[in-house]
């Protein structure tokens, strides 16, 4: 079961680190330090100065969607569904 669920993330992960990738140079000379959260199926991205403001431009447009988000130039990645608050 937890090998499946692995499996499923990792899946996740690489399909949006693969569509972030094509999209690294061009984002990298404008918004190096920005956040950009991509909506996978339809490949669209959205961007922002903080995480949540990506991840608010992307939720406006798909609000059930779960998004792939990355520090443009930066090295962590992560996954969210739905905005959480602190």
């Amino acid at each position: 079961m937890w090998s499946s669920m692995l499996k499923l993330k990792s899946s996740f992960a690489e399909k949006g680190y693969g569509i972030y990738k094509k999209l690294k140079r061009i984002l990298e000379a404008e918004y190096l330090g920005e956040y950009v959260a991509i909506e996978l199926k339809s490949r669209d991205y959205f961007l922002g100065k903080t995480m949540g403001d990506a991840l608010d431009k992307a939720e406006q447009k798909y609000p059930k969607a779960k998004f792939f988000v990355v520090k443009v130039g930066g090295l962590a990645t992560a996954s969210f569904k739905h905005r959480f608050s602190l």
